[in-house]
């Protein structure tokens, strides 16, 4: 087991229960994965460093989660086909 974190972006015009509701969607895709010990800290709307996709802003969600390399890669198989993702990042610290 080794510990991921993925940081990724949704759209902005989400609400904030719309965010709530994608952060428990993707914790869930990590546990049925094997992934133990969740941590989803949501960071708040902030501008973007540049624009995707037209899109100056964004709701930033960064989880943190014990689990194998197949866990991590179907979480972000699973966040590049959902509509409201606009970036997401894997990372092994």
């Amino acid at each position: 087991m080794s510990l991921y974190e993925i940081t990724y972006i949704l759209r902005p015009a989400l609400e904030d229960p719309n965010v709530d509701e994608l952060a428990t969607h993707f914790s869930d895709v990590a546990k049925d994965g094997g992934g133990q010990s969740l941590n989803v800290e949501r960071m708040g709307k902030k501008r973007l460093a540049y624009d995707i996709q037209k899109t100056r802003e964004g709701h930033y969600v960064c989880m943190r989660f014990d689990g194998n390399s197949d866990c991590a890669k179907e979480v972000i198989r699973q966040m590049r086909l959902h509509e409201n993702v606009l970036r997401a990042l894997l990372v092994k610290p």
